[in-house]
């Protein structure tokens, strides 16, 4: 059974005022922990940092990662960088 990863960490933004300090440092000790403690081969364990993490980069990673997925293999998806809320007008 396989296990793979994709963690992701964006500090850098366009706009000032808008960078984060500890989200690329977050990805890296998430990869770090999945490595070390619960068995991930470094190579199964794709990390996207700022300029990389971008929309199209993220979700072709995540189409990569779901389609090598087999029934009973471990697949997990990290994520550290700005969220935005939305108010849900739909009830």
């Amino acid at each position: 059974m396989a296990k793979k990863a994709l963690c992701v960490g964006i500090n850098d933004y366009p706009f000032a005022g808008n960078d984060l300090k500890g989200c690329v440092n977050d990805a890296l000790c998430w990869a770090k922990l999945l490595n070390e403690h619960f068995g991930f081969d470094q190579a199964d364990i794709k990390i996207l940092l700022d300029g990389e993490a971008t929309k199209d980069n993220i979700l072709a990673a995540l189409d990569e990662l779901i389609a090598v997925g087999a029934p009973g293999d471990t697949l997990v998806f990290t994520n550290s960088s700005h969220g935005t809320y939305l108010t849900d007008t739909g009830g």
